[in-house]
């Protein structure tokens, strides 16, 4: 065995190149979103089997080229895996042979992928419909299952017994450090970017070393006999059969936080009828004082012919959102007939969305301001086609995720599925969510007022066009904010509202970064027929003239 100190050179040679070249790649081609997830390409594991997973996921276009491509990365990560760990084996233990340890890490990356492969396909959909709800559903079991997965690869029969203390720490010091050196890659200089990640190969290198030692070192395991990893992988799982439940009571919480909208008039003289369009799995029970002005609510149902909005359910919600739009624009032209007042569109969410789109592709000359709250940013970074067709990218990725939601939505009153309208329509449009969302209107004054929650599904930077404000607070529930409720009716009512930047967003963008899926780049799906478009969940660009 050669000197220790050689081998550790030798080491953080080995991780610091993958780091540092993916990244290069990411710059050489302005793929500059995408830079946070460099540091994990020698990350240990499983977090690097979560890189390859969530690349392997978005980039391939074909059922061939995912059976190719996913047993290649289990392979390669494996043979890596096992180079890696040679290099880091304490001089104190015998070192098995290479070929035991590729034996060894050959099955664990296969077990490892197999294990974060829910998960990752969960990043996918956080990357679908840009919510931190689903960035969290992703987060939480990768944290829970990284130090249990530790000591795969490195010693035989690591599925039974307890991590040690310092397998736990040296894990979730490496969390820690990719989440670091995300921030690190895409604040530094452009020149810089690569000697950055590669400095972040570095670590993971040291931490490789530290790790392989408090896999071997240690004189016993506790529970030696126990299978804990299964029971942990299973225990992982079961949240996801009450999936809808939580989400519905957390849907719920939302409607209950519009009621303030009803006091907007104590916060201005509007002088403006004011529509309100809840998010989704909202609902109208028909309530006659949110059916008058000021203040009206719109109705995915559409109007009676009054034009008051009908009552509507949750699942009205799960309509395609130009359904939704043209709804929209039937009833604020019933509505200004009625008034003669002109009209101020307040979107919450996919309500946000619907204003947004409205105002994109329909006439709309009786409105002339629009806030946006908990506005949905960058929707549609990733594809999967169709059921009904046969090719496309992401093809694999949306049968996993259609097996996944029917097997959470069994029991469910109301389920989400991969395929509903709403999910649909943001993907079959994702050039314009992912490109103009914070772009002007031509005619309309529009603000966007963000929680500081909704940062950790953006990718890094906004590069807004129209005034934003970062409010400290929760997806859906800013209404709550007397503040908030201020800042709409000022804008409605013409008074200047000023960006308001935090810098606890700009660091929440970087952190998460390293944990969301790589956006699949417009010109490259032919079913977006993006060709010649910007693409600004790529890269910094400016909107498109108005």
């Amino acid at each position: 065995m050669r000197p220790e100190w050689v081998r550790l050179l030798w080491l953080l040679m080995l991780t610091a190149v993958p780091a540092a070249t993916v990244a290069g790649v990411l710059v050489a081609v302005d793929f500059t979103s995408a830079l946070g997830l460099a540091p994990q390409a020698s990350a240990i594991s499983p977090y690097a089997s979560f890189f390859d997973l969530r690349w392997v996921l978005v980039y391939h276009n074909s059922w061939a080229m995912f059976t190719v491509l996913l047993p290649g990365v289990i392979v390669l990560r494996g043979l890596f895996a096992a180079a890696l760990i040679a290099l880091a084996w304490p001089a104190e233990r015998p070192r098995p042979s290479f070929r035991q340890l590729s034996r060894r890490n050959l099955v664990y990356s296969a077990v490892a992928h197999l294990v974060l492969l829910p998960w990752a396909a969960m990043a996918v959909v956080a990357a679908e419909v840009s919510l931190a709800w689903f960035q969290l559903m992703e987060l939480f079991p990768l944290l829970i299952l990284a130090p249990w997965l530790q000591r795969g690869g490195i010693v035989p029969g690591w599925w039974r017994g307890l991590p040690s203390a310092g397998l736990v720490g040296w894990s979730l010091l490496n969390f820690v450090t990719l989440s670091v050196g995300a921030v690190l890659v895409w604040s530094v200089p452009d020149g810089w970017t690569v000697p950055a990640a590669g400095a972040t190969g570095v670590v993971n290198g040291l931490l490789w070393q530290r790790k392989v030692r408090a896999a071997v070192l240690p004189e016993r395991v506790r529970w030696s006999r126990v299978p804990v990893v299964p029971l942990v992988v299973a225990l992982t799982l079961a949240p996801l059969f009450f999936f809808d439940e939580i989400e519905a009571g957390g849907a719920r919480g939302a409607a209950q936080a519009t009621a303030p909208i009803q006091r907007l008039p104590e916060f201005g003289d509007l002088r403006h009828t004011v529509i309100f369009l809840g998010g989704y799995d909202s609902d109208y029970r028909g309530e006659p004082e949110k059916a008058e002005p000021p203040v009206v609510r719109f109705s995915y149902r559409g109007t009676d012919e009054q034009g008051r909005p009908l009552p509507y359910a949750p699942i009205d919600t799960h309509q395609s959102l130009p359904a939704s739009a043209h709804l929209l624009a039937e009833q604020v032209e019933r509505l200004y007939t009625r008034t003669g007042q002109p009209v101020a569109l307040v979107g919450q969410s996919e309500g946000a969305l619907v204003v947004r789109y409205y105002l994109e592709r329909m006439r709309h000359p009786a409105v002339d301001s629009a806030v946006m709250l908990s506005h949905v940013l960058r929707a549609g970074r990733v594809y999967y086609p169709p059921p009904h067709v046969g090719t496309g990218w992401g093809i694999a990725t949306g049968w996993q995720l259609r097996g996944m939601f029917a097997l959470i939505g069994v029991g469910a009153t109301l389920r989400d599925d991969p395929e509903e309208p709403f999910i649909r329509s943001l993907q079959d449009d994702a050039p314009f969510y992912r490109n103009e969302m914070l772009c002007p209107v031509r005619g309309v004054r529009l603000i966007a007022i963000l929680p500081l929650s909704d940062a950790i599904a953006v990718p890094a930077e906004l590069n807004a066009e129209i005034p934003v404000v970062e409010v400290v607070g929760l997806h859906g529930q800013l209404l709550q904010q007397p503040r908030v409720l201020a800042m709409v009716a000022d804008h409605i009512t013409g008074k200047p509202v000023p960006d308001e930047t935090r810098w606890e967003y700009t660091i929440l963008e970087g952190v998460a970064g390293a944990w969301q899926a790589p956006p699949l780049p417009l010109a490259l799906n032919p079913a977006w027929h993006a060709e010649g478009q910007p693409d600004r969940a790529l890269r910094r660009q400016p909107c498109p003239p108005t």
